[in-house]
């Protein structure tokens, strides 16, 4: 009896709660865990009913028309609490005030050199020996493709042509050679018996070599756009996402660095097939940066030669990712040569992110000279900077397969935090609440 009484009074609770709750779960899902200000500035937040929002003391900072202003004066954070009905606790989010930022916009073509920690096996094969016969070397000791290569022996490999030599080195000692390999998260060792084959060298000569049968991707990652870079610290960004293997996993970099390249021609891009921009390093041995980072919001490093930019004498303010609007942009990239050149693209929409992810901005080419070169978005153009209202705002990341004239951008507010560029100030900030007009 008990049981029934308590039944007929907590379902009308229960659906009184979710009338009022299930309409309102996509704008707490869109609250952000962070905001960040410039000093001076102010952002607009929409408290919802039935949510509230409280500070840090537990004060409830929300007023009638439940539309305000966070107004930054000082340098600092401060904390607030959303509650469902006053109440129950639902969300915390920091208000930091942060120092402006001032970069210089990239634009360069770059050429990413890579050494990753272990060699991906793109492909298991069958090798041919000396008797005429197919043997599979590498499948037979349960070698798969995707298979990233740790060591041979006691060796770290790092570049492809260490394989074949630490291969032929060892093979005529050892009947078998172990082999350490990571396949997904699981470190594994793996013993094959190379091959004695015959195989043309560069001369065109038949010479005798020992064979694993597999092959290896080049941890070369091709060619990129520079993003940024400080003047004060030589910080850079670059591409706009991460550097991924040939499936699709972010390749762990061991030591990396970016020359400087020169686009030679463009392969125009098509609907359904991306075009691309087809460049030459300019030297390996002129290096420009050192990378230290990989990751979905580019690569990141030093500098080790300074950078002139025609369009930029002196380095511009940085907008943080609520000062980007729909409308008219520039974007800064090299179509020819090692030229930095201006285009008009149009920011078709903006993203509420309430957390860093890539993806916030979708973007439209406009410039009809770009248009008429390269069909919109080609690979190649990841990492071009994005500038509206004398700001930098953002990079070119992904073009659209079957519409190369949009594509993708990533807030640069998210590169800039990734390089480490932006101070994180401990102290509490003093903000204004203010009723929007």
């Amino acid at each position: 009896m008990k049981r029934g009484l308590i039944w007929y009074f907590l379902v009308p609770v229960i659906l009184i709660i979710g009338i009022f709750v299930t309409p309102a779960l996509p704008y707490w899902a869109g609250i952000p865990g962070q905001v960040r200000l410039y000093p001076g500035t102010d952002y607009s937040l929409y408290v919802q009913l039935p949510f509230s929002l409280v500070d840090a003391n537990g004060v409830n900072v929300v007023g009638e028309k439940r539309n305000f202003l966070f107004n930054s004066e000082e340098i600092g954070k401060q904390y607030f609490q959303v509650r469902l009905f006053g109440i129950i606790p639902v969300k915390e989010m920091v208000v930091d005030v942060v120092p402006q930022v001032y970069l210089f916009p990239g634009g360069q073509s770059i050429g990413v050199l890579v050494n990753s920690l272990g060699l991906v096996i793109s492909r298991v094969v069958p090798v041919r020996g000396l008797d005429g016969k197919e043997y599979f070397p590498a499948a037979s000791a349960g070698i798969q493709a995707g298979d990233v290569i740790l060591k041979i022996g006691n060796q770290q490999v790092s570049r492809p042509g260490q394989v074949g030599m630490l291969i032929n080195q060892l093979a005529p000692n050892f009947d078998t050679i172990p082999i350490l390999i990571r396949r997904n998260e699981q470190i594994l060792e793996r013993h094959i018996k190379p091959v004695l084959s015959l195989q043309e060298d560069y001369t065109g000569k038949q010479r005798e070599v020992y064979l694993v049968g597999f092959f290896l991707e080049d941890p070369a990652a091709g060619v990129g756009t520079l993003t940024f870079y400080d003047p004060e610290t030589g910080r850079y960004g670059a591409l706009g996402h991460t550097i991924t293997d040939g499936f699709g996993r972010d390749l762990e970099i061991s030591q990396g660095s970016i020359v400087q390249a020169s686009i030679n021609s463009i392969k125009q891009g098509l609907k359904g097939l991306p075009g691309e921009k087809l460049g030459v390093f300019q030297s390996d041995d002129q290096i420009l940066g050192t990378i230290d980072k990989n990751t979905k919001f580019g690569i990141f490093g030093n500098l080790q030669r300074t950078i002139k930019h025609e369009y930029f004498p002196q380095p511009i303010a940085v907008a943080l990712s609520h000062e980007v609007q729909v409308g008219p942009a520039k974007i800064y990239t090299v179509i020819n040569g090692d030229q930095v050149e201006e285009f008009d693209i149009e920011i078709t929409r903006v993203i509420t992110q309430p957390e860093p992810d890539d993806k916030g901005l979708i973007i439209r080419v406009t410039d009809p000279r770009l248009l008429s070169i390269t069909g919109g978005i080609v690979q190649g153009m990841s990492g071009s900077p994005i500038v509206q209202n004398n700001k930098l705002i953002g990079a070119v990341t992904h073009v659209f397969i079957n519409n190369p004239v949009m594509g993708y951008g990533s807030f640069i507010e998210w590169m800039i935090y990734e390089a480490g560029l932006a101070d994180e100030q401990q102290s509490l900030a003093v903000v204004e609440w203010k009723q929007a007009i």
